[in-house]
């Protein structure tokens, strides 16, 4: 089942510091670019290989990429590089960097928790800060702050996976949808946007409208 396939909880919550309680008047929320993150592995999931070599070949043929180098054959050159350890990691490398749409997008992160203690620890400064609740039948939480963008549930594993080539067959953008074992506590749900697509002043930071009767549960720490 993909990320955006599991059915949404009635409400999502969002834990926030104190000095946003602007937020309430305003009715902005921010989506955040991966930069903005602590975790450098956010939109950028760790894969074991870059490829099989009939993954390599499926890319080569889908994409029109040239395979056959430096005299050699393509079918020499998928067997080298499937099978060499060095020529998959310059090929995630350069997969890596060749990716610009991890950087053209935009998060908002919500939690099916109404009240954990840890959450509020971490994201509410220490109780101190306010959670607002997003009706997600609402007719408002889709046409303001999903238009165009998924909302789907994260999934939790320490393992990468196996393949670049393969997750990209598989679960295509499925990968943004997924996090390391130590923020499982989240239980996070998220709406991934294009940043070109949101609200941006020119400081940085990138903001949604949303409709404030479709949020009708906060509370304070």
């Amino acid at each position: 089942m993909k990320p955006w396939e599991h059915p949404p909880p009635p409400v999502l919550f969002k834990y926030l510091h104190p000095d946003r309680l602007h937020i309430l008047k305003d009715c902005r929320v921010r989506f955040s670019q991966r930069t903005a993150f602590d975790d450098d592995h956010e939109l950028q999931p760790e894969y074991a290989i870059f490829g099989t070599s009939g993954e390599i070949w499926r890319f080569a043929i889908s994409t029109g990429f040239q395979v056959s180098r430096s005299g050699l054959s393509a079918s020499m050159m998928v067997a080298a590089l499937s099978t060499d350890r060095r020529a998959q990691e310059r090929a995630l490398a350069a997969l890596n960097r060749s990716t610009i749409v991890k950087d053209e997008l935009g998060c908002f992160c919500l939690t099916e928790v109404a009240d954990s203690e840890r959450m509020w620890r971490e994201y509410a400064d220490h109780g101190k800060g306010f959670v607002v609740g997003f009706d997600t039948a609402h007719a408002g939480f889709v046409q303001q702050l999903m238009p165009r963008g998924r909302l789907g549930k994260m999934s939790y594993s320490d393992e990468p996976f196996g393949s670049a080539l393969g997750a990209l067959e598989d679960e295509g953008a499925g990968v943004m949808f997924r996090k390391r074992m130590k923020y499982s506590f989240e239980r996070e749900w998220r709406i991934v946007r294009l940043l070109k697509r949101l609200e941006h002043n020119g400081d940085g930071v990138f903001r949604s409208p949303f409709d404030p009767c479709g949020s009708s549960k906060c509370h304070h720490g």
